[in-house]
């Protein structure tokens, strides 16, 4: 006798992969043959998941149309079988499968926007924590501010892309036309992150990605000034510095700060751009 262990092993494999072992166990009705009564099970279960799927990423859902949704829904179900209790963590792949999968992988939006759904999702969904204010960036002594190691927000995600997928989404999202599709120039660099009660992203020029990038590596501030004056001139390296940081406080970014102890900071310390509170 087939144990109730064993029926839902054979019933979660008919669902998931096909396999129609499960059909042992399950009599014809006076009205439908097993393999049609079965099949409702199968059917649900994929339209469940696509239902979840386009609750994830409603603007690429609008965004591609019903039909071609649900081609791409298909495809990712049938490569990625729910592994988890929770739906909200189904979808966590499609951005990655979009990329590489055909036909797809030839529209490098699709998997652009469904990766900015999806950071906004899970900036939205992350840690609490209290933004960096500029009173408490006051609090340390100017001659401290070479060892300063800043700490980025727990929700910020960097994201980079190649298509003008953000504009497509912003259209999007404002119900507008959105552009037609085309490949940048130059990758785009975007900070996506939660202010507040909203999730929030803006696109980041390239100094100020590549100075992002390496405080978020824990670089300290003396070493990041001396990387914006390399990156684009020492003329007004000191401003540019400071009105990134003000910029990143303002728009709570970022969650605190630290100090390097001094011992670490002796190589490299003779700076060739001075360093002040971004309040003076």
């Amino acid at each position: 006798m087939t144990s109730l262990k064993e029926l839902q092993a054979r019933f979660q494999a008919g669902i998931l992969t096909g396999d129609d072992t499960i059909l042992d166990e399950v009599k014809d009705s006076p009205r439908e043959q097993r393999t049609v009564l079965f099949g409702v099970y199968r059917h649900s279960y994929v339209a469940r998941l696509a239902e979840v799927l386009a609750n994830d990423y409603e603007l690429l859902h609008t965004y591609l149309g019903d039909a071609s949704f649900a081609e791409l829904a298909k495809a990712y179900i049938d490569a990625n079988p729910s592994d988890q209790r929770s739906a909200r963590w189904f979808g966590r792949h499609l951005a990655r499968f979009a990329k590489e999968t055909a036909p797809f992988a030839s529209h490098p939006e699709i998997s652009e926007i469904a990766a900015l759904e999806k950071a906004l999702a899970d900036a939205f969904d992350g840690p609490d924590a209290t933004p960096l204010s500029v009173t408490d960036l006051a609090a340390t002594p100017p001659e401290d501010w070479p060892r300063l190691i800043l700490e980025p927000h727990p929700t910020a995600i960097r994201l980079t892309f190649t298509s003008n997928a953000a504009d497509i989404w912003s259209a999007l999202k404002e119900e507008t036309q959105p552009p037609a599709p085309s490949h940048l120039p130059e990758p785009q660099a975007l900070i996506v992150w939660r202010q507040g009660f909203m999730a929030r992203f803006r696109p980041l020029a390239a100094e100020e990605a590549m100075m992002w990038n390496e405080a978020a590596k824990g670089v300290r501030f003396g070493v990041l000034c001396e990387m914006v004056a390399t990156f684009a001139g020492e003329d007004g390296a000191e401003i540019r510095t400071a009105t990134y940081l003000k910029d990143w406080i303002d728009a709570d970014m970022l969650a605190g700060s630290r100090l390097e102890p001094a011992h670490a900071s002796l190589e490299g310390a003779g700076n060739s751009v001075s360093v002040r509170p971004v309040n003076q």
